[in-house]
Order: structure tokens, then sequence, then C-alpha cells
């Protein structure tokens, strides 16, 4: 008791506030603005957190990754834009809720949705920490192939209205992962690889970089076509509705306990990240919409529900990396990777024994979290007022603005490697062109990103499986993991087939 008392004061100080309050504002900046990420903006605070005392630097750092895994979520809803990788899956549902007027909601919800996950997730790191980061340690290349298989069977859900080119789209999406080197001989697997060898292509595609321009560029081609063809009215939103109903956040019961889970657990696993989980979360909130006889509005509808599921599991990756973070000092993504070299500057080594030996600054650490999270919706709400202005500026003038916050984003990925960042630039200008052409044939863009994250992890770890099994294909049907990774794959697929029967038969 005396060392949690001890933790708490070491938070509540004044100093310490102040540094999480800019932290946190400062974050959602960063995460609203596209191609500026969360590891990002931790690596470019981790400086000043070095003259801070070890509390208040690791309360800026926290504050700063959760204000800007949360603030992806604005332009997504209010542009298509999204911020971040992880704010992928929240693009479909929220920005047809800003065409329908409902922005102000949509901009609630995830405000909602994102302090539900955090707390959810703070609540499992505090619980389970030491439980499941041991469990974790179970996952190993046979299991995080069949984890990436579960993700790569969503591609048929996200593309319920024409399969057939949502496949085609994934297939696409797994084939730009290829791209680069191979992972175990080190041979370029690119077209002209003589002349390229030396460019930083042989890398392979920078995965922000390629979202930029999937998700950013191509928009702003595309609303530029329709502003073409027609006189495009500025568009107001009304700021009336801004949190969910009890009622409504009562029926979503389900969705939010299935998506903190899903984003806690996923966080966990090192090397995943938020982008599975959302997809995940979301595909799982499908199905609970599905099954739920018309409680629930159906996503890709412009629906809240769509909005929520995955920005729950977004926000509660942040709990869930942290983790094994903390409990075995293995990063459960790039953010806490960057949070480590930052303790262990420091001084502060994570492990066992940080919880043996030193419980105090782990109750500090769990307080700063849990005030991060309390900033991060303050300071949301606080905006949401604002955020809806962006869609008042006329399309001549925000179309423009977009594209160079766009290239600007691109740009920096690369820090001060002047060549990666034109580089990076011209893949985002290359895939903003082709994410154009797709989009006026109706092609999902969703699928591509899907076999873009989730294709080198699958080839990557399918790989390492079978070889370390001496070329024995069967090994992932003689592992548990595997087989319940298997079995939600086939659940994936089986269960949307039995519920449209259903509702035919009606």
């Amino acid at each position: 008791m005396d060392t949690l008392i001890q933790g708490l004061l070491q938070v509540t100080n004044l100093s310490t506030m102040l540094w999480m309050a800019f932290g946190s504002i400062l974050g959602i900046i960063l995460g609203a603005l596209p191609g500026l990420t969360a590891t990002m903006g931790i690596a470019l605070i981790m400086p000043i957190s070095f003259h801070l005392p070890n509390t208040t630097g690791i309360g800026l750092l926290l504050a700063v990754y959760c204000g800007a895994v949360s603030g992806a979520s604005i332009p997504a809803i209010l542009l298509g834009i999204p911020g971040n990788p992880n704010a992928i899956a929240t693009v479909e549902d929220g920005i047809l809720m800003t065409k329908k007027g409902k922005a102000d909601q949509a901009l609630g919800g995830a405000v909602v949705a994102s302090f539900i996950g955090g707390m959810g997730s703070l609540l499992c790191l505090v619980l389970f920490a030491p439980i499941i980061a041991k469990l974790t340690l179970a996952f190993g290349p046979a299991e995080k192939t069949t984890l990436a298989l579960v993700g790569l069977v969503i591609i048929a859900s996200v593309s319920a209205n024409n399969v057939v080119k949502g496949l085609l789209m994934g297939a696409f999406g797994m084939t730009l992962a290829f791209l680069g080197t191979d992972p175990f001989s080190g041979h370029l697997r690119i077209p002209f690889s003589t002349h390229l060898a030396t460019t930083p292509l042989a890398k392979g595609l920078d995965l922000t970089s390629t979202l930029i321009g999937l998700y950013g560029i191509s928009q702003v081609f595309f609303e530029m076509h329709k502003l073409n063809q027609t006189k495009t009215r500025v568009q107001k939103v009304s700021i009336k509705n801004v949190f969910p109903p009890l009622k409504k956040l009562a029926q979503m019961w389900k969705i939010i306990l299935s998506s903190t889970g899903i984003g806690t657990i996923v966080g966990a696993i090192p090397g995943t990240g938020a982008s599975v989980a959302v997809f995940l979360a979301r595909n799982t909130a499908k199905d609970i919409c599905d099954a739920s006889k018309g409680k629930l509005e159906p996503l890709g509808t412009g629906s809240l529900e769509g909005v929520f599921a995955p920005e729950v599991a977004n926000n509660a990756v942040t709990g869930g990396a942290l983790i094994p973070a903390l409990a075995l000092g293995i990063p459960g993504d790039a953010a806490t990777a960057v949070l480590i070299g930052a303790l262990m500057i420091k001084g502060i080594t994570p492990g066992f024994q940080l919880f043996q030996q030193n419980m105090t600054l782990v109750y500090a650490i769990f307080a700063t979290l849990f005030i991060s999270n309390i900033f991060m919706a303050a300071f949301q709400l606080i905006g949401i007022r604002l955020y809806p202005k962006v869609l008042g500026v006329p399309s001549q003038l925000l179309l423009p603005l977009v594209l160079v916050l766009s290239f600007i984003g691109a740009y920096a990925i690369a820090g001060q490697a002047t060549a990666a960042g034109i580089y990076n630039m011209g893949i985002a200008l290359v895939m903003g062109l082709i994410g154009y052409v797709l989009k006026r044939n109706d092609f999902p863009i969703a699928p591509i990103v899907l076999g873009l994250i989730l294709g080198s992890m699958f080839e990557e770890n399918f790989r390492r499986a079978v070889k370390l099994a001496g070329g024995n294909y069967f090994t992932f049907f003689t592992k548990p993991i595997c087989l319940l990774f298997i079995g939600i794959a086939v659940f994936s697929v089986v269960f949307p087939i039995i519920i449209r029967k259903r509702k035919s038969e009606i």
C-alpha cells in the first residue's frame, strides 16, 4: 500500500500534470496530421523527457502516445483520411456518418470509444500484466502465421459488396508486401533489381507513405474530379449530440467487450500492432451486428458501431502493448519500442525485476496512463467544436492544403534522410494515382491495406515455422493456439454465410 501511495504522489504534482497535458495536446495534433504516427511523436518528444524526472518524463511520453493514437480518428471521420495506419478501419463508417450530417456523433463516439478502450486495457495491464506477458511468449512463428491468416480472411468480409474485387485487391496488397528484400536469403525480389539495389525501393514500400497515397492523395484527386463535374456546396456540420446515448452504449456491450479484448491481446503480442487489431475488432463487430436481429445498425452504412469497434480496439492496444514492454522488456509495437529505449536511457530496465524491485515506479506508470486517457478524452471533447470547421473551408482551398500536408507527412517519415524522404513522397504520389483509378472503378481500398500489412507477416512467419518444423507443413495443426485461430478463420467465413442464408429464408 505504501508503494501505491508513493507512486501516486509522484504523479499528482503540478509539473507532471502540465507536462502530460502538453503531451496529450501535442499527441492529438500529431495523430491528426497524415503520416505523423505515435511512434514519431514519442521519438520527437523523447529528448525533452530526458531532462525531466523519471515519472514526469514517462508521463509525457505516454500522454503523447495516447493522444496520437486517438487523434488519428479526426481526419478519418471528417475527410476519409486516416491520420495513421491505426485508424484505417474507422474510415468507412466515419466518413459516411459525416456525409449523413452526423460528424458530431462520430467524433464524440470515437472519443468515448477511445476512452473505454484505453481504460479497459489499463485495467488488464494492472491486473494481468505478468500473466498475459507469459502467455504471449507462447506465440511463436506458427501462431503468428495463423493469426495473420485470420486477418487475411477478413478481406472477404470487408468486400461484402464485391468479393471478387476485394480478393483481387487483397492479392495486389500482398504483392506489394513482397517487394524489397527476401527476409531469409537477402536477395532482392523486385524487377530490374540490378538497377534498383542501391535505391530505397530495395527495402520495400514504406507502409505509412503507401497509406497516405491510397487514402489521402487519392481522395484529393477524387474530390478534384468531382469539383470539375459539379459545383459542390460548403458542408456545414452542427454540433449537437456529441455523447452516444447510454441506451446505445448498453446495446453495444458485446462490441465494447470484444474490441477491448481483441485490442489488449493483439497489442500484447509482439510484432502485430493496432493495424491488425482494428480489422479483427471490426470484423467481430460486423458479426455481432448481423446477429443482433436489427437492434444494432449494420457496419458499412455509416453506423456508430462501425466507428466504435475499431476505436475501442485501437486504444486498447496502448495498454496491451505495455504488458510485454513492462513485464518482459519486449516491445508490443513500434511506439513501445521507443518507450523502452527511453526507459533504459534513464537507467530503468523493464522486466520481472522492475516489478520486484521498483513497484513504486510501476504504480506511477499505471497512474500516468490513467491520467493520460483522461486528458486525451477531455482535450478531444473540447476540440470537437473546432474540428468540423475544417469542412467549412472551401474545397478549392482545403484540397491543396491536404495534398501539401500529405506530402509533408510522407517526407517527414524519413527524418533527416533527404533521398529517402523524396522516395517516400514518390511512393505516396504513385499510390495516390493508383488509389484514384481504383476508386473511380469502385475497387475497395481496405483489402489492399490488409494484404500489405499482413502479407509480409504471414510469409515470414510461415516460412520460419515450416523451417523450424523440419519442413513439416502440418505443424500448424499440432498446436492448440494455431487450431484456435484456424477455427476462428473458418468461423469468420461460415458465420456470415449462415446469417445471409437465414435472412433470405425469412
